[in-house]
């Protein structure tokens, strides 16, 4: 199980997929789990609180996990939240106990992610240079990332390439 966790506009989403594709080449079956689809799914559903929202996001995605897993089948989180250890724990606690994920954060400037933020029209506030501002300020404040397994930066790296190293770091063999 690997966790890609990073800013917004990181790559997460797209690295995970890449990942998918690299493991996939070496006869391994994996399913890619967006956080922020989970979110956005039980979002529609009902009255939650956004904080309410996430926990349930991230019980029902180490729920989908754990299922994924048992039926051998490896698993890639794609989610930024997962930067605090208070968010790593709420995952982790419905995670099986034998589940030990692979961290990866990906880290890129706030000049690149609204470049990257801009040029998406599926994004919504995150296009906002004044709300991405604020975010980015709020990431330099927040408590140290917790213990990662792999850092990538993305600005120099193309999503291709960062799927290789998180694939060599997985399964040295390939």
């Amino acid at each position: 199980m690997i966790v890609i966790t990073g800013p917004i506009a990181s790559g997460k989403s797209t690295v995970a997929r890449e990942l998918a594709r690299e493991l996939g080449r070496a006869g391994v079956a994996v399913a890619v789990i967006d956080l922020d689809d989970v979110h956005d799914t039980l979002a529609r559903k009902g009255p939650e609180t956004a904080e309410a929202t996430w926990v349930l996001a991230r019980r029902e995605a180490a729920t989908l996990t754990n299922t994924f897993l048992a039926e051998g089948t490896a698993v890639v989180v794609a989610e930024g939240s997962f930067n605090t250890p208070g968010d790593r724990a709420a995952f982790a606690q419905y995670l099986d106990a034998s589940v030990d994920p692979v961290y990866v954060t990906l880290r890129v400037s706030f000049e690149e992610a609204l470049r990257r933020a801009q040029g998406d029209p599926t994004r919504g506030v995150s296009r906002d240079p004044a709300f991405l501002g604020r975010y980015f300020a709020g990431i330099g404040q927040a408590l140290p990332t917790p213990v990662t397994d792999l850092v990538i930066e993305t600005e120099r790296t193309s999503p291709s390439s960062a799927a290789l190293s998180i694939a060599r770091l997985v399964s040295p063999d390939s």
